[in-house]
């Protein structure tokens, strides 16, 4: 079921795409009503401004469809069109220009944003977790979503004390396979050029030869417009990965591999997504954006 919300009346419309230049691929956010939802919804609007693309805001309702007492509507779509249209009215808000569109969508959250992953650029999504265990199961959805989704996710955690300021955005190279770096250097560089940031690279395994993104002559050349620097994370752990890269506007890493026992994350990932008081962004392994996924990590993730 898709709703796409018009421009308010008094506002200048939207920029459209010429005739020959088709639109870009949305960004998408999932939205539940939630601060933190609604703090995801500002960073993807912002995000979707800086990229020229227009926004898609998905409310998933696993039970859409299905007729209430007496066959009345369902009694949780009121509650999906208000989570909607307070989305909608916070994206218009941070950023008039980009286009914006609503979907309350059937399923399961993580079912529904794979689905609107699949035509996209990009997904955010909002996590409200601070350390304790047992919130873990509220990230659950960033969990399976950043280890399936085709695109990369941005996971903005809840509201705290505090901001990056002037400090770069992070890359952080080596925790997936070396093949993985790549994309995560790439993503991390067009970003911070986005962003107008300097970039901070952290290696938490030794260089390896002919990998451009470990070597640091080859970022001079690829973004000569770049400012870059390097640096070890010897014997990596979550807790020296914070301390090194945090507070930042973004800290990219890559999606790894998950695990057996259909652990969606392999554990370092779990632990920043845990305790990570920054912007994250999980970039997709080059096997499952090439549809070459290995079976025993289709088996895990279920």
């Amino acid at each position: 079921m898709l709703t796409t919300t018009p421009t308010p009346a008094g506002t200048l419309p939207a920029p459209t795409p010429a005739d020959d230049d088709p639109q870009a691929p949305p960004v998408v956010v999932g939205a539940d009503g939630s601060d933190c939802g609604l703090r995801a919804v500002r960073w993807a609007a912002e995000e979707a401004a800086r990229r020229g693309a227009p926004l898609l805001i998905v409310h998933a309702m696993p039970h859409l469809g299905r007729r209430g007492v007496a066959g009345s509507a369902a009694t949780d779509l009121p509650r999906a069109r208000g989570a909607t249209a307070q989305a909608y009215t916070v994206a218009r808000h941070t950023a008039p220009s980009v286009p914006t569109s609503t979907e309350v969508a059937p399923g399961e959250p993580v079912g529904a944003l794979l689905r609107a992953a699949e035509d996209s650029q990009l997904v955010v999504l909002g996590i409200n977790t601070t350390g304790a265990a047992d919130e873990m199961v509220l990230a659950s959805v960033a969990q399976r979503v950043a280890a399936r989704s085709p695109r990369p996710v941005v996971v903005v955690p809840r509201s705290r004390p505090g901001t990056a300021g002037s400090r770069p955005q992070v890359a952080v190279l080596g925790l997936g396979e070396r093949v993985d770096d790549e994309p995560v250097a790439t993503f991390a560089a067009e970003q911070a050029r986005r962003m107008g940031r300097p970039l901070l690279v952290l290696h938490t395994q030794d260089d390896g030869a002919g990998d451009w993104a470990a070597e640091s002559p080859a970022w001079a050349e690829r973004y000569p417009d770049l400012r870059v620097t390097h640096a070890p994370v010897p014997g990596v752990t979550g807790g020296r990965v914070l301390a090194a890269a945090c507070p930042t506007p973004l800290m990219a890493l890559s999606a790894g591999h998950g695990g057996l026992l259909h652990r969606p994350l392999d554990g370092l990932h779990r632990w920043l997504l845990r305790h990570c008081t920054s912007p994250m962004v999980f970039v997709p392994p080059v096997h499952r954006v090439t549809g070459t996924e290995p079976r025993e990590e289709i088996i895990a993730l279920g």
